[in-house]
């Protein structure tokens, strides 16, 4: 089933490295571990800790006592308390950061879990979040991502195919929203005036 993906295992002449494991009894995490620290340094996977923290986001919700609280994943860059962070469409400052044992840090660096706080909105999961410098070039990217998203979701409303709306037709549905782009100079009035004398369903 891997090889649809064209990930083929060593065992198959392939470079895919498979390693059983257990979570729940811990059998192999140790190799796993050394499986993963060797791929990583066979490809020279690295990452900068000395710049603007990048990353995903893994979950968040909305606690009644915290506020928004977000875990995320730094994958490059360290994220430091304080920082401003972008996370898809919202926006805030590290108030708070906390490891996976619970304990407070103050920076998280490459392939460090997190939990902060101070987050407006609560994101999505699989956000990609970044650690920007200036909070009023953050908010002017927050509105310009949300113009893009509100752009994204009429342009989905408004493919709406003459089939479509037969349909929506022969299913009772007897009202049609539609925009007149006219001047103000009466021809809008005109075009009212002429649809209110239609005396039909039409």
């Amino acid at each position: 089933e891997l090889t649809k993906y064209d990930l083929v295992p060593e065992e198959w002449g392939g470079d895919t490295i498979c390693v059983p494991v257990s979570a729940l009894k811990g059998t192999n995490i140790d190799e796993l571990l050394e499986m993963i620290l060797l791929v990583a340094e066979m490809k020279q996977l690295k990452a900068n800790p000395d710049r603007a923290a990048k990353g995903v986001v893994i979950e968040a919700k909305l606690d009644r006592g915290r506020g928004v609280v977000s875990t995320m994943l730094v994958q490059n860059g360290t994220l430091h308390i304080g920082d401003v962070v972008i996370a898809g469409t919202t926006v805030g400052r590290v108030r708070s950061m906390t490891n996976d044992k619970g304990q407070s840090v103050k920076s998280a660096g490459p392939s460090f879990p997190v939990e902060i706080m101070g987050l407006s909105e609560v994101p999505n999961a699989g956000d990609v979040f970044n650690a920007v410098a200036d909070e009023k070039m953050a908010r002017d990217l927050i509105d310009e991502r949300k113009f893009k998203e509100k752009e994204e979701q009429f342009k989905q409303a408004s493919k709406v195919s003459l089939d479509d709306l037969f349909g929506q037709i022969s299913d009772g549905i007897k009202e049609l929203n539609i925009v007149v782009k006219a001047d103000v100079q009466g021809s809008a009035e005109a075009v009212k005036a002429n649809l209110e004398k239609l005396s039909n369903e039409e």
